[in-house]
């Protein structure tokens, strides 16, 4: 058996197609169909592979300090799995409190909806990926609304999951977590609708706000001067904990209008904008770069995503793409125009400009 698939990673059905077969599936051979493999390739990848040769793994450093571990499927897994994202995301309609891994929303549609609110009350899922096991994932696909046999159920999940859980890099996870939590969303819109609350959340990160004076006891319960302490609200709780997840107690953040109010790490007291201190942290970056070198910076700058490791043979450090990146995510909070977004561009182009000279490196 070779060992990549070297078939097309992508399905080009159109979404209304996908979704009417993926409701048919009976078998593990309608999965290779509609996934476009053949019968014996799913079979072997899903069944015969290893676990430790299905994904390399590595851990991240996080600025919140502790490591995030990342799991990233070999070659011919991953594209079962963009496949079967792809199968997922036709028969997937999000809420619109739901922001994260969906079409057309991000951090910046997320926080738009907690702009000039007197309470903006942060909350975060512990654990998030890990409490998502092999069980849920498979009976999500077994009850309604998809209603899928457990053969077809079982290889979906095998599909989807490492190690009896979800795995934080692979490509079938985020649209995933979004299903699974799909019930706790219609629970907390419901909640929050009731109590004149508007609620969102990007995958681990959930956000109310609330417009009122006086907080409703199924929200916060109570909480310290200077809101230094917050306790939950019984009726909060109790929702996101029977759809099984459990809250983040250190995470937990309570903001009045006259203190700097975030949602998805972006400020919102009058408007979407970017934290303070992540620019100083990008000039201070950009600095270090022009006035010790790229090799240093790289070592004052924090990594707060990543795809994949570095790959040997890649010429370009993947510190000067998170960094244009960090640039261009101001660009699309601010907007094009900004003049910080085009001096921090400017700054970034000269420097890139002069490393391309000095080391013969051809950044895009």
């Amino acid at each position: 058996m070779s060992n990549k698939i070297s078939l097309s990673p992508l399905l080009y059905e159109s979404c209304e197609d996908l979704g009417k077969k993926f409701k048919e599936l009976k078998s593990a051979r309608d999965v290779a169909q509609i996934l476009k493999v053949p019968y014996n390739y799913l079979i072997y990848y899903i069944y015969r592979t290893s676990e430790n040769s299905k994904y390399q793994t590595f851990n991240l450093e996080k600025k919140s300090g502790g490591y995030r571990t990342i799991h990233c499927p070999n070659n011919s897994l991953e594209i079962l799995q963009r496949k079967l994202s792809q199968v997922l995301y036709s028969v997937y309609n999000p809420k619109p409190c739901v922001h994260g891994f969906a079409a057309n929303r991000s951090i910046v549609t997320n926080a738009k909806v907690h702009t000039r609110k007197k309470f903006v009350l942060n909350i975060d899922i512990k654990d998030f990926f890990d409490a998502i096991n092999f069980g849920r994932v498979r009976s999500l696909f077994i009850a309604k609304p998809y209603q899928l046999n457990k053969e077809v159920a079982t290889i979906l999940a095998q599909i989807c999951c490492f190690k009896n859980k979800l795995p934080q890099g692979a490509p079938t996870s985020p649209i995933v977590s979004n299903l699974i939590c799909a019930k706790m969303d219609k629970e907390l819109q419901n909640f929050a609708k009731e109590n004149g609350i508007f609620y969102t959340r990007y995958a681990d990160d959930i956000t109310f706000s609330i417009n009122r004076e006086n907080l409703p006891s199924g929200l916060v319960s109570s909480y310290s001067k200077g809101f230094s302490k917050v306790i939950l609200g019984d009726e909060l709780r109790s929702i996101i904990e029977n759809n099984g997840f459990q809250i983040n107690e250190s995470k937990v953040r309570l903001a009045y209008i006259n203190q700097r109010q975030e949602a998805t790490g972006l400020v919102v007291n009058k408007g979407v904008n970017i934290n303070r201190k992540c620019i100083r942290n990008l000039y201070g970056t950009l600095h270090a770069w022009e006035k010790f070198g790229l090799e240093q910076a790289q070592k004052t700058y924090i990594f707060e995503y990543a795809i994949k490791p570095v790959s040997p043979n890649n010429k370009v450090p993947p510190f000067l793409d998170s960094l244009r990146g960090k640039i261009e995510f101001i660009g699309s909070v601010r907007g094009k125009d900004d003049p910080l977004y085009r001096k921090l561009l400017n700054i970034f182009h000269e420097l890139k400009e002069k490393e391309s000279d000095k080391n013969n490196i051809i950044v895009p």
